[in-house]
C-alpha cells in the first residue's frame, strides 16, 4: 500500500541530539561561570563528562567538582537553564532538501517526540519544523498514554489526518521505544541508525522492538517507502 502519511521523531532522527547537549552545556557554563576562563573550563568538563558516558547525574557531579558552582546554582536550577535555553541547533541541508521533496508528493509530514515541553519546543522552534510539520507532537504535553512507546499519540495523528496503518509510517532511531507503538497501529516504522546517535548500535530487544526498514541517511526514506508518484 501506498504511505500517506509519515511522522518522524525529533532527537538524533531530524537532527543529531548531541548538538543540543553541546549547545545546552554551554548555557550551563555561560550561566554558571564568572570570567570567560571559568566558563571555558565548565564547558569542557562537561563535554568531556558526556564523551565519558555520564548520564542522569551529570549536573550533580559537576557541582561537586566545581564548588564555585555548587554555591551558585542549585542541581535544579542547572536543569531549567538546561532545558530554557535557546537551542544552537539545525537541520542539516539534506534534511532539508528531503523533506522539501517529501512535502512536494503530496505526503503528509508530523512529529512525536517525548521529553520535557519546554525543551523539546525550543528544539522544535530553533530547528523551523512548522516548516514542514503538522501536528507536532510533545508528548509531556499530554498524559502518560501519548509518552512512546504507548500508541495514543500515534492514533491522534491518524485520525487528523484520517488515514489508517497501512497508508503511515514512522522514523525514529530508539529500539527501545520507537517502534512497538506504530507497529501495533499497523506502521511501517524505519529506523534512522547513523554514527553520533546516543543509541546508534544498539540491538533491539525483540522482534516487537524491531524496525521494518533501517537506513543511514533520511535522503533514503525516498527509495525505501513506497510514496506517491
Amino acid at each position: 500500500m501506498v504511505i500517506r502519511g509519515v511522522v518522524l521523531d525529533m532527537d538524533d532522527t531530524l537532527y543529531l541530539e548531541r548538538d543540543y547537549v553541546r549547545s545546552g552545556f554551554a548555557a550551563i557554563a555561560r550561566d554558571a561561570g564568572r570570567s570567560a576562563a571559568e566558563i571555558d573550563r565548565i564547558d569542557a568538563w562537561l563535554w568531556a563528562a558526556f564523551a565519558a558516558g555520564v548520564r542522569g547525574d551529570t549536573f550533580d557531579r559537576l557541582r561537586d567538582a566545581f564548588p564555585e558552582v555548587a554555591s551558585r546554582r542549585s542541581t535544579a536550577e542547572l536543569v531549567d537553564v538546561y532545558r530554557a535555553h535557546a537551542p544552537a541547533i539545525a537541520l542539516s541541508d539534506t534534511t532539508r532538501e528531503t523533506l522539501d521533496r517529501l512535502a512536494a508528493i503530496g505526503l503528509r509530514l508530523g512529529v512525536l517526540t517525548d521529553g520535557p515541553v519546554a525543551g523539546q519546543s525550543a528544539k522544535a522552534a530553533a530547528l523551523g519544523l512548522d516548516r514542514w510539520f503538522d501536528p507536532i507532537v510533545l508528548t509531556g504535553a499530554a498524559d502518560a498514554s501519548y509518552a512512546k512507546p504507548g500508541t495514543a499519540g500515534f492514533s491522534r495523528i491518524a485520525t487528523t489526518w484520517g488515514l489508517q496503518g497501512p497508508a503511515l509510517a514512522y522514523v525514529g532511531d530508539n529500539p527501545a521505544k520507537d517502534f512497538v507503538g506504530p507497529r501495533r497501529l499497523g506502521w511501517t516504522t524505519v529506523r534512522l541508525s547513523r554514527p553520533g546517535q546516543l543509541h546508534h548500535g544498539v540491538a533491539p530487544v525483540d522482534d516487537d522492538h524491531r524496525p521494518d526498514l533501517v537506513i543511514d541517511d533520511l535522503s533514503a526514506l525516498i527509495e525505501a517507502l513506497p510514496l506517491p508518484s
